[in-house]
């Protein structure tokens, strides 16, 4: 800048104008905190905040869904940041984001077959493309080349389209492709809504900020291509007798890139997507692993993904295998293994990998293999994990926004990251920054170079100077690295764009009254809205306002407004910048989207904002909540706490809708005060698992109050909500918290069970309570060992750790030979198998039936070993665990047990299906025929039975078990039948013989039983099945009410309820209704007046009364009644002049109702006088009579003051009387009064007898009134000028001053000259004090130097507290002083002092407090 002044002086000299010119501002700057801060500044410890790194088809990000996890699916040169940062564009949902690999076959034909269209060709290629593709990332290291001029390449291009299309309407799938790429994705008869397929196209990636979409176009196999919006619906259907169809979806786009030294190159780049059209089976495989990570499979297919060792604990793969689809119901997996170079195993649908990376590699490979059958068709999936354990290194990019304010960006080694700063985010265009290498590598890693557009910058931090252009500036920043003698690169894009957002303003109806509604978009991003009810609207028709915020929006315009509505499909475009539309509902009800896209430009650049709409039904019904918490008293405050949810609708017929946690179009909110609470799987029963890691403890004292609610919606907008107070008493690691009973149950294999009570300690886990109780495990402090013990012996991992798995139990009796269970192998035949079943258990029983359905579910059978096993007897045998009657869909390492708990360890023989929690299909072919429950207790047996004719012989028999019988498996007597509840909403009749369920079930037939004026009812079944429920009462107003009891507005009464369920009456006492003045009507006998009337009872309130008029544009309105002076009310009437008037205004009067009314003078008059009341003439006043006080200038001679009328200056001379001027008071300096001599000494002997006489006196000169004021301009230029010293004094060195005196040496070290620094500040300060001594005296300039420092440093906890306070406290109280001292008389200096030493005693009491 120095150079620059030097070379160019006029240049300074316009800088220190514009200073003068914002004065004020200049002052207010240290206040604001605008510096220019070094790098690592020592005074202000700002907390870092994140921005968002924008990433070819990386998750997007919705605000309170919980936890996400970014799918990496890039496009050439894209990458994958594990950190979501904020700043940049928010980005595709990665559970909405398949990104699959459909591998069935080769991904290229060996050669085109003749006749068949190139577009269908190019579509089987397609079909199989890895858009997972890392494509970019396994080029050339970039390092030192030893050639300075040698240009520096291009970066890849990290754009991709993402086309996001909704099965079945409204479930998000979506794929990326990379640029001049084809990309393609089975599509199915079944997963299209009525014939259509909704989609939108974006652009996603590093790039996409400076790329737009140009066209998009549609064809139909080979057919013509059609012209195509963002988003819309393709119509889809297969020709008469074809298996398939292409529908081609083509996007093109035009990209402005950077290259490294900062020049210009734009792209035309074109993307293709595929869409084949099948009738196949709708049935995909989804795997989720721990803690966020998910991949969709379809069938036949292969997907791709990588798992990074710092996402998994000890590189535990704790994965689940789920079916969906239309098929998923009738799907079942007939194999499951995975393999690696080193380690290979079965699968189950749930279970856990332990994953390991061979030495001298970085990756491993895991496949997981899993082959399926659903309606007679063999499906494969294949998913191909890719472990990496290698380079753990990122770059962290922080900058100072403001010069203050630190932000960060971190960039994964060979990878690029990239950053949006606005104009308004620097000072100066100057860009702060610190460079810093993290991640386990980053101690064996240095920073070798750092580049900015090819210029070499300071590898460690710095400047770099952005320069604004119109349609924005990019910049490229190139670090590199050596790590373990290998070279690493970093790129950072830096975009400097303007500051220009747009706000949406809208007002929709919420509880009656009117509610705002006001989001903001910035320039390609997306936002959507809250949810809108259809009755927060009139017929759907929103009305909004569009406007565009921000420091650069100076000549952008909005040029377009559209909006895709997802219940027609269409787009409709509208006006700007207000209008309306009328939101649109789905066409199945569910929620409607409706997505505005605004475009606006100007000044040569282009700006698009999305921003998105929910139209949603409110439905009547309420939804059930359950919590296991509920009746729970107490908890233990700075402990986990772990709990489960349940929420359901009915339909009319009673058939419950769970609503889940991570249900499509539902919502289920679960909040501790007012904080989300972790959602960590589904257990048995629709339970949904929650956890708190840790309860805040109290503030004060030993227990806490916490309120848990649970909110839900369904699909349909039926909500409802539970609240719950706990009490939470603080409680340490290992204190007792009450106790809980631990329960083997081994009755599956006829072993009976065993039970332990067991004490409950403060963040125990329930794998190590378990533990201590069944196998007498010490786990050390804090938690120590059991006092009571069951002394088995187990086969697990470590109780305390992370992925507890139980493999085996024995109490030392040999349990494995005692069970009654078969083991070894199955026989050659089907009734060879039958006859040792039927043999070992006896025919019918429950046991025989199990095994039976074992044997047609296709477990096979193992041998037997001393305990009881995983893989004993069968291969799907282990260990499972239930808590108070519900499996957890958690491991026990990952709850806490609460006092009461049951946790029940049961034994399964069929992956938990013949325990009751089965889950997927692993283990269930056919279906089981019956179900233990534990504790001795069978479910009733529920054959699938079908009739069979063999040799002329008809036959029952059972497709689960294979039962048959001639006669029927059992005759089912009427007389031997009885309902019972089935727990789920519905009852059955079951058979007292043979325990199976007769038919099916059905739903209770709800029987209401109530009391008059009662809470509740009581609801059973009519088939007397056990089912027993109390539900409040449902009451609607009795339609024939009394007359006579009815309340009105002046008389209480009694309304008459009547439940619509069990016809109970209850009686409520109404308070008299009172009158609702809220009706204003205009007085027909007198319009001038109006009067109140009441809405209920429609009687006059009051007397009439004037309207209440304000000005609206040209007219007058009443504020009450909305009636028009001179329209409405006063018809005919014109307002008269009153003849009152001001200098300023005159009076105007209705002569009908009186109504007066102000209005300034127009001077449209002749001689500029008001045209109304002719006020305007030139009035001669004389200024003297019009001041109200004079002051003494200063000069001996003068005063002066002020006209009030003109506002001129009005100077005379002093009217001195004894010594004293009678005008303003000021002390005559040449006043000495004469002594008193009564006797002259020396009287003239002769007196002159003619003396002349008194001559005249001279003429008194005429003041000159310039004279006259100048010593006060110049007392006012000197003021004027000493402030513009101190202020550019502070301006150009306020942070060179503040750090020289907070740390000289840091100062120093910064190249800040800090003796230069100190003089030129003592200067200052001498300077200021001579020149102010002598305008405010001695005492006021050391009381205004000293005090309000030493009195702010008193209370100011930082230096901007202290700046503000300083300046505040010398401000107030030298107003206070001045009005003080003028009223009542006394001096102003020293009243100015009195009130900053007592301003210093009151903080210097307060100072222990403030600190």
């Amino acid at each position: 800048m120095k150079r620059l002044f030097d070379k160019v002086p006029w240049l300074q000299q316009i800088g220190c104008g514009v200073l003068v010119c914002a004065l004020l501002l200049s002052i207010c700057l240290p206040l604001m905190g605008m510096r220019a801060a070094e790098p690592e500044n020592p005074i202000l410890q700002a907390a870092p905040q994140e921005i968002t790194v924008l990433q070819a088809g990386q998750g997007r990000v919705h605000a309170g869904n919980g936890e996400t996890e970014s799918q990496n699916a890039n496009g050439s040169g894209g990458s994958k940041t594990d950190e979501t940062q904020q700043g940049e564009q928010e980005q595709p949902d990665p559970e909405e984001t398949e990104n699959q690999t459909e591998q069935g076959q080769d991904t290229q034909p060996e050669q085109q077959p003749q006749g068949k269209p190139q577009q269908e060709v190019l579509a089987e290629a397609a079909i199989g493309t890895n858009t997972d593709s890392n494509q970019g990332d396994e080029g050339e290291e970039i390092g030192d080349t030893g050639e300075e001029d040698e240009a520096l390449p291009l970066p890849d291009l990290d754009l991709g389209a993402v086309l996001t299309w909704y099965k079945y309407g409204s479930q998000a799938s979506s794929m990326v492709c990379a640029p001049e790429k084809e990309v393609g994705k089975r599509v199915l008869l079944a997963q299209l809504d009525n014939g259509k397929l909704r989609y939108d196209v974006e652009l996603s990636g590093l790039d996409a900020d400076d790329a737009e979409i140009t066209g998009v176009q549609i064809a139909a196999g080979n057919g013509v291509p059609q012209e195509a919006d963002t988003r819309g619906a393709i119509e889809m259907e297969l020709p008469d007798g074809a298996d398939y169809q292409n529908y081609i979806l083509s996007v093109s786009a035009h990209a402005v890139q950077k290259d490294q030294n900062g020049e210009t190159v734009e792209t035309d780049v074109e993307f293709t997507f595929i869409l084949r059209l099948e009738s196949g089976i709708d049935l995909d495989l989804q795997l989720t692993w721990q803690p966020n990570g998910q991949a969709t499979c379809g069938a036949n297919a292969t997907i791709n993904r990588t798992v990074k060792s710092d996402t998994l604990t000890d590189g535990l793969f704790i994965y689940n295998l789920e079916f969906l689809g239309d098929s998923a119901d009738d799907a079942q997996i007939k194999s499951a293994s995975y393999w690696s170079s080193a380690d290979s195993g079965d699968l189950e649908t749930s279970g856990e990998i332990q994953m390991n990376v061979p030495d001298g590699r970085d990756t491993e490979t895991y496949y997981l293999a899993v082959t399926a059958e659903v309606l007679g068709q063999t499906i494969d999936y294949t998913f191909v994990i890719t472990y990496e354990d290698g380079l753990d290194l990122q770059l962290q990019f922080t900058w100072y926004e403001k010069s203050v304010t630190a932000q960060q960006l971190l960039c994964d080694a060979n990878q690029r990251a990239a950053l949006s700063v606005k104009h308004n985010q620097l000072n100066g265009g100057e860009l702060l920054y610190k460079l810093e290498l993290k991640g386990r590598s980053a101690d064996d890693a240095q920073i070798t170079s750092a580049s900015c557009n090819g210029a070499d910058i300071s590898p460690t931090d710095g400047s770099i100077q952005l320069q604004a252009s119109e349609s924005g500036a990019s910049y490229t920043v190139l670090v590199t690295a050596e790590v373990n003698g290998k070279t690493v690169t970093f790129t950072i894009t830096i975009r400097y764009q303007s500051d220009v957002s747009l706000e949406m303003a809208y007002t929709v109806t919420e509880d009656g009254a009117a509610k705002a509604c006001q989001l903001t978009c910035e320039n390609k991003k997306s936002v959507r809205a809250e949810d809108v009810y259809d009755d927060q609207l009139t017929s759907g028709l929103l009305s909004y306002e569009l406007r565009l915020t921000g420091e650069d929006t100076a000549g952008i315009e909005i040029t377009s407004v559209s909006c895709y509505q997802s219940g027609d499909f269409s787009t409709k475009t509208l006006s700007a910048p207000t209008g309306s539309v009328t939101l649109l509902l789905a066409e199945d009800g569910k929620t409607g989207e409706n997505t505005f896209t605004v475009k606006a430009g100007g000044a040569g650049e282009e700006y698009t904002f999305t921003i998105s709409i929910p139209y949603k039904h409110r439905g009547d019904q309420e939804v059930q909540i359950e919590c296991d918490l509920e009746g729970v008293e107490n908890v233990a405050s700075g402990q986990p706490l772990d709990f489960k949810v349940r929420a359901w609708s009915e339909d009319a017929e009673h058939n419950r809708t769970y609503i889940t946690s991570t249900g499509l179009g539902t919502t289920l909110s679960v909040k501790l005060d007012g904080e989300a609470c972790r959602f960590t799987g589904v257990a048995s029963g629709n339970w949904q698992q929650y956890k708190v890691s840790e309860l805040k403890t109290p503030d004060e004292g030993d227990t806490i109050e916490y309120t848990l609610v649970i909110t839900a919606e369904d699909a349909f907008g039926n909500k409802g909500e539970k609240a719950i107070t706990l009490l939470g008493k603080y409680a340490g690691n290992g204190q007792k918290l009450g106790e809980a009973t631990i329960v083997i149950d081994m009755g599956i294999v006829g072993l009976g069970s065993s039970s332990v009570t067991c004490d409950v300690l403060a963040g125990e886990p329930a794998s190590c309570t378990v533990a201590k109780a069944v196998w007498g495990y010490d786990a050390g402090e804090p938690f120590g060992a059991a006092e009571r013990s069951l002394g088995w012996s187990a086969e697990c991992n470590d109780p305390l750790g992370v992925g507890f798995y139980l493999a085996s139990l024995d109490d030392g009796s040999g349990l494995g030979r005692s069970a009654n269970a078969l083991s070894g192998k199955w026989g050659r035949t089907e009734e060879e198998n039958f006859a040792m079943i039927d043999a070992q258990f006896g025919e019918g029983t429950n046991l025989d039936i199990l095994w039976r359905c074992i044997y047609r579910n296709g477990l096979n059978l193992k041998s037997a070993s001393t305990g009881l096993g995983e893989q004993d007897f069968t291969q799907g045998s282990g260990w499972e665990y239930e808590i108070n009657g519900s499996y957890p869909g958690v491991g026990m390492d990952a709850l806490n047990l609460q006092p009461g708990d049951v946790l029940t360890l049961r034994y399964t023989l069929a992956y938990g299906w013949d325990i009751g929690n089965g889950y997927g299909s692993l283990g269930n072919a056919v279906g089981y025929c019956v179900t233990y429950y534990g504790g001795g207790s069978w479910s009733g047996v529920n054959h699938d039975t079908e009739e069979v004719t063999e040799d002329g012989v008809t036959k029952t028999v059972c497709r689960r078990c294979g039962l048959a019988s001639e006669g029927g498996l059992c005759s089912h007597p009427e007389d031997h039948r009885k309902y019972v509840d089935q727990k789920d909403g519905t009852c059955a009749q079951v058979c007292e013989d043979c325990n199976q369920i007769v038919g099916e079930a059905e739903p209770h037939v709800r029987k209401y039983t109530g009391e008059n004026n009662s809470e509740n009812h009581t609801i059973t079944c009519e088939h007397n099945c056990g089912y027993e429920e109390e539900e409040a009462h449902e009451l609607k107003e009795v339609d024939e009410q009394d007359e006579a009891t009815k309340p009105t507005c002046e008389r209480s009464g009694v309304l008459v309820y009547v439940c619509k369920d069990c016809g109970a009456t209850v009686e409520k006492e109404l308070e008299a209704l009172g009158h609702t003045a809220d009706r204003w009507s205009i007085d027909k006998d007198d319009p001038a007046k109006h009067y109140q009337k009441c809405s209920r009872c429609d009687e006059v309130i009051g007397e009439p009364q004037d309207h209440n008029y304000r000005q609206s544009g040209s007219f007058w309105k009443c504020d009450e009644c909305g009636a028009y002076h001179g329209k409405t009310a006063c018809k005919g009437f014109n307002f008269e002049f009153s003849g009152d008037y001001t200098d300023s205004s005159h009076t105007l009067t209705c002569p009908n109702c009186g109504l007066s009314v102000t209005q300034m003078h127009d001077h449209n008059g002749e001689n500029g006088s008001c045209s109304v009341c002719g006020y305007g003439a030139e009035e001669e006043h004389v200024c003297e009579e019009h001041v109200s006080r004079f002051y003494d200038v200063g000069d001996g001679a003068h005063h002066s003051g002020t006209c009030s009328e003109c506002g001129k200056t009005v100077t005379e001379r002093h009217t001195f009387e004894d010594g004293y001027c009678t005008v303003c008071g000021a002390e005559d300096p040449d006043y000495n009064p004469d002594p008193i001599d009564p006797v002259d000494p020396d009287p003239d002997p002769d007196p002159d007898p003619d003396p002349d006489p008194d001559p005249e006196p001279e003429p008194e000169p005429e003041l000159d009134e310039e004279a006259a004021v100048s010593p006060s301009l110049r007392v006012l230029l000197s003021a004027l000028s000493l402030l513009l010293a101190v202020v550019l004094l502070w301006v150009f060195g306020s942070n060179q001053l503040v750090l020289t005196a907070v740390h000289p040496q840091l100062a120093s070290s910064r190249g800040i000259a800090t003796k230069r620094n100190e003089t030129l500040f003592t200067v200052a300060i001498a300077i200021v004090v001579t020149l102010a001594m002598s305008w405010v005296g001695l005492m006021v300039i050391n009381s205004l130097l000293v005090l309000p420092a030493a009195s702010s440093r008193n209370l100011a906890r930082n230096l901007r507290q202290y700046h503000l306070f300083s300046i505040l406290s010398a401000l107030g109280c030298s107003l206070l002083g001045l009005m003080t001292a003028y009223l009542l008389g006394c001096s102003a200096g020293a009243t100015i002092a009195l009130y900053l030493a007592a301003y210093f005693a009151v903080s210097f009491a307060l100072r222990g407090r403030a600190g």
